[in-house]
């Protein structure tokens, strides 16, 4: 009787924990808090935030994908790339933490998540995330 062998991939492991769970986490958190938390800054500032926090965060996988190609071993390249998927997320929170505004940073953990089950056959080239 043959026995296979599966192969785990950590890379996508890791990335899993840091784009999926740790936004999860990040969601609940504010769930809990959001009632305690109130604007600290004005509103126009909070939003021109959310602007260049929204349009950086659109085209990170393009910056992902040059950051991709330069590291040579790919099984590293792809944690860095994970690790850069978490930037929505921690503006999301910054976002949160200023304004007190929970919806669009659930926007920034979803996009996150997104980017961790969509975005790889065009960061990655169309190897396997």
């Amino acid at each position: 009787m043959e026995v296979k062998e599966k192969n785990i991939n950590i890379e996508v492991v890791v990335g899993f924990i840091l784009n999926v769970l740790n936004s999860v986490f990040l969601i609940i958190v504010m769930l809990l808090i959001h009632k305690k938390i109130h604007s600290i800054v004005d509103k126009r500032i909070v939003e021109g935030l959310g602007y260049i926090f929204s349009g950086f965060s659109i085209i990170l996988p393009v910056f992902a994908r040059k950051i991709y190609l330069k590291i040579k071993n790919k099984h590293q390249a792809k944690m860095v790339v994970y690790v850069l998927y978490d930037i929505p997320l921690i503006f999301g929170f910054i976002y949160f933490l200023l304004g007190g505004y929970l919806r669009y940073s659930i926007g920034f953990a979803a996009l996150t998540v997104g980017y961790f089950f969509f975005a790889a056959p065009f960061v990655f080239g169309g190897e396997d995330g």
